[in-house]
């Protein structure tokens, strides 16, 4: 099981599901506490999130490289949205000040952990592919998207 966490899809998959969690919670607290500004991000970061899962789905080339850029946006900004005190029209504070229960708390830390994983993996297998897009077959066999050991 270890191992397919280590793979670009593998780590996809994981925070797909930390991220369907986190997107029940809003549907389950409803709108009423959630901003605009939180919605309309929500629904961008939704919109990045299918198109880094479905290069990777896909084995396409620059997988590893939207896969840092959506993983590692989504891990910080999914924390200063939820996790630090009120500070704007992206806010939405679960630990400082909130109204919500804190049932919201653990619907948000898997997806910002599984987001961070994932741009990690995708961090390992560029680094494999020294920061190139791989040329076909120069990969002497290895399966796309797995990180070194």
């Amino acid at each position: 099981m270890l191992g397919k966490l280590m793979t670009l899809k593998g780590s996809g998959v994981l925070f797909m599901l930390t991220w369907t969690l986190h997107s029940a919670d809003h549907i389950r607290r409803g709108t009423d506490l959630t901003s605009d500004g939180v919605i309309w991000a929500g629904t961008v970061a939704a919109m990045l999130i299918a198109v880094a899962v479905t290069l990777v789905l896909t084995d396409h080339p620059v997988a590893p490289f939207a896969v840092v850029a959506v993983g590692g946006a989504l891990a910080v900004g999914v924390s200063l949205t939820h996790l630090v005190p009120g500070w704007g029209y992206f806010s939405e504070p679960l630990v400082f000040g909130s109204e919500a229960d804190r049932w919201a708390v653990w619907a948000v830390m898997p997806e910002i952990m599984a987001a961070a994983w994932w741009a990690w993996i995708g961090l390992g297998v560029l680094r494999d592919q020294e920061f190139q897009m791989p040329q076909s077959g120069s990969d002497g066999g290895k399966a796309f998207g797995q990180a070194a050991q």
